[in-house]
């Protein structure tokens, strides 16, 4: 954690762009007021191929330089999203996601990152695992994404006749206000003290639900493809559940074929195939099938982690396994495990020097079986409940990850989504963070970090 106060402190806000840009895997910004003057974090997503989404102010005043609207418009990326917040929008954050986060008081123009005297605090990610932060992040974006707008070029053409009329608001701002009151594109927003959030909650349930059910239906579809004679490499027997080779053969295609070491370009691969899907996964599968590369790590999930994992997440031996069963079990859940890496060694009760690996899971998974949901559930009882239990898989994800009643800290919906493929891979494939982006690189729309 820093402090980031531009002169004050020489601490400015393009060097903290530029330190996280290639590690993270998209941006997240929700910031009022925006000048022409200061592009950088819109031309350093277009450049480096992050996704974006920008959400900004949007009222009378001209919050945001018309040519920043039509730079939007005019580059018609599904990259780069911009979204307007009518009237309540006042925040200045910024999100690289998997990297770190600022929030403070710059808008984005250049007094504000150079010249002003301002004040914002940067996390590391590190920082916002240890803090919780990163899940206060996702709920925040979540709340402006429900009460944002996306741009059009109605919306530009308005504000741009605005602008020019800009030296007259200023005199006669009261007028102005009431004539753009009158025939504004946009309806008003109250303040979120007037809102009815439970409303806003299910219609994010509701477009979680949506967006599972139908990446579910895809990784069905895939691992009929992958497990068929055609498609399954010899290695494999053919006993292995469907749903086990599917995540496997992801796996691969992600770290041996998209990763170009410490880049993640699976948003250019997403471009080149979003096309023709059909087409990039046949050529994958085929590639799998024959591939000549060190299958060790896939060899020992499919004929070990695996099996295990579905001992241990079976209906009738869930509720009773002791702690050390429970930490072998989520020792070998992906999610879990790159999660539980990251922590600090202080949070995990180890020293202050380098860990092994196989030491911090096992540190983690003792901590996760402490904990409890703000309801008093244990860990095995959301388990579960997510796995095993009445209605929509994806519904009780979600509830799981949300609710006091079954939320556990650190548990999200990655890890969850895994778990029940681990035990169910038949049914419902593993699902992680790693799967979506192999998905989404083969051209298939899905979200990464739902």
């Amino acid at each position: 954690m820093k402090l980031v106060a531009g002169a004050v402190n020489n601490q400015f806000l393009e060097s903290v762009l530029s330190a996280n840009m290639d590690a993270c895997s998209r941006v997240r910004a929700a910031i009022a007021y925006v000048g022409n003057e200061n592009r950088r974090l819109f031309s350093a997503c277009e450049t480096s191929l992050k996704p974006l989404e920008f959400y900004c102010r949007y009222d009378h005043s001209v919050p945001v330089h018309p040519d920043v609207l039509k730079w939007f418009n005019e580059k018609r990326s599904p990259n780069l999203q911009c979204k307007l917040v009518p009237d309540i929008l006042h925040s200045k954050v910024i999100w690289w996601v998997d990297a770190g986060a600022y929030l403070g008081s710059a808008n984005l123009t250049d007094r504000a990152w150079f010249s002003n005297i301002e004040a914002g605090v940067y996390l590391s990610q590190d920082d916002l695992l240890e803090s919780g932060m990163e899940e206060e992040l996702r709920r925040f974006f979540e709340c402006v994404d429900d009460h944002s707008r996306p741009l059009t070029e109605e919306i530009h053409e308005e504000q741009s006749r605005l602008w020019a009329q800009r030296r007259e608001i200023q005199n006669l701002d009261y007028r102005s206000e009431q004539q753009f009151e009158g025939k504004r594109l946009l309806p008003r927003q109250p303040g979120l003290v007037q809102v009815v959030t439970a409303r806003a909650s299910d219609a994010r349930m509701a477009r979680f639900e949506q967006e599972w059910n139908e990446t579910l239906q895809t990784m069905r579809l895939i691992s009929d493809r992958a497990s068929s004679p055609k498609y399954r490499p010899a290695w494999i027997g053919a006993d292995v559940p469907k749903g086990v080779q599917a995540d496997q053969f992801l796996h691969a295609y992600y770290y041996k074929v998209v990763r170009d070491g410490a880049r993640h370009p699976y948003e250019e691969y997403h471009q080149r195939h979003v096309g023709n899907p059909e087409l990039a996964l046949q050529g994958a599968l085929t590639w799998w099938q024959a591939a000549d590369f060190d299958f060790s790590h896939e060899q020992r999930t499919i004929e070990h982690w695996a099996p295990g994992l579905r001992d241990f997440m079976a209906r009738d031996r869930i509720r009773s396994l002791s702690e050390d069963e429970f930490v072998d079990a989520i020792s070998r859940v992906h999610a879990i495990i790159n999660h539980a890496v990251k922590q600090e060694n202080a949070h995990l009760g180890l020293p202050d020097s380098p860990q092994l690996f196989d030491d911090k899971v096992r540190k983690f998974g003792e901590l996760l079986w402490r904990a409890r949901s703000p309801q008093g559930k244990t860990p095995l009882q959301t388990f579960e409940y997510v796995i095993w239990g009445p209605g929509s898989v994806a519904k009780r994800i979600w509830e799981a990850s949300r609710s006091d009643e079954w939320r556990i800290p650190h548990l999200g919906i990655n890890s969850l989504g895994e778990l029940v493929g681990w035990a169910r891979p038949d049914e419902f494939p593993p699902r992680n963070t790693r799967t979506s982006k192999a998905l989404r690189a083969l051209g298939f729309k899905v979200t990464v970090g739902v």
